[in-house]
């Protein structure tokens, strides 16, 4: 099958490189850093790992108009202007969102972004570090898409041995389980920054997800989806590795360290786009909430855990 990737940041490249090592036509789309990937063939977020000969690196998606598929790993907040960009080229192709989150400026979900371009158009995700696809370690995740037999050919067609996909019509839920999951993991990794233990982390966690529950489910979403690959396992490896960026992040903050601010953490503007619709509808969200004013600046980390730990008892 000949496929591209739009996007060669670490899950961008380390899709090339699963379909590359599969057998497929890949092209992946640089559209910042050509030259230097082009000459390496190492993607920097991938650390020492080299992309394989048999992926096309290209400067301009001109040269993906004969792929049957395209993979946009384009950060969430970026996605609707690049496709703004690009509509020429997208328009009426088959699409597959990768990237994880709400955009902020819009409220809409990466594939309500792709549903203006083409009326084909699926998301994938699920429990995935980039580093693991790209080594070929064993990897399942869902794809979703609400046009059944476009997504029974699509599944039939990308899925391989160690890289298993789940089909699903339910959207939503596997977006929102994606992108809340984020919100909880920068909520846990303060957690573990500020030395407050495993338990907490795990607190977090339970209560984190029933709120991904209750607002996934005020959406439309099956509560099924959520207890699923993207929900409940990506939340699961997100916010117990300290390879997942928003971890990562949220332990900097809990210990007041510095981050490298070219790194992409969706979870931020996810927090404050899911806060602010949790405000609207009237849902409770006490954890989301704290995330998002802490990293508003309006609060400080030692107060939010205080408010969290001091919330009333009531029946779980």
């Amino acid at each position: 099958m000949k496929i591209s990737v739009a996007g060669a940041g670490a899950f961008g490249s380390s899709i090339a490189s699963v379909y590359a090592k599969g057998g497929h036509s890949v092209k992946l789309y640089s559209p910042t850093n050509f030259k230097e990937l082009n000459a390496t063939r190492t993607p920097k977020k991938l650390g020492h790992i080299k992309l394989p000969k048999e992926v096309d690196i290209v400067s301009s998606l001109k040269k993906t108009e004969e792929s049957e598929c395209v993979f946009l790993a384009v950060p969430t907040q970026n996605l609707a202007i690049f496709c703004e960009n690009n509509n020429s080229f997208l328009k009426d192709r088959p699409l597959i969102a990768c990237c994880k989150g709400i955009d902020q400026a819009t409220g809409l979900r990466p594939s309500e972004i792709l549903n203006k371009y083409s009326s084909r158009v699926a998301v994938i995700s699920g429990p995935s570090f980039a580093i693991d696809i790209s080594m070929g370690m064993p990897t399942a995740l869902v794809l979703a898409s609400t046009k059944s037999d476009f997504l029974k050919q699509l599944q039939y067609d990308i899925s391989m041995q160690n890289f298993r996909l789940y089909r699903t019509s339910d959207v939503v839920g596997v977006e929102l389980g994606g992108a809340l999951k984020n919100i909880i993991a920068i909520a846990c990794g303060v957690a573990i920054g500020a030395k407050q233990g495993d338990s907490a982390r795990a607190a977090l966690m339970t209560r984190g997800f029933s709120e991904m529950v209750a607002f996934a489910k005020a959406h439309g979403a099956k509560e099924k989806t959520l207890s699923g690959l993207s929900g409940l396992g990506d939340l699961s490896l997100t916010c117990n590795s300290e390879k997942s960026r928003n971890f990562v992040f949220g332990m900097s903050l809990g210990c007041g360290k510095t981050f490298h601010k070219n790194t992409t953490v969706e979870g931020v503007a996810t927090a404050f786009a899911v806060s602010q619709k949790a405000e609207i509808m009237g849902l409770e969200m006490p954890i989301t909430s704290a995330v998002s004013a802490l990293l508003a600046g309006s609060v400080s980390t030692e107060a939010i855990i205080h408010s969290l730990l001091s919330r009333p008892p009531k029946e779980e």
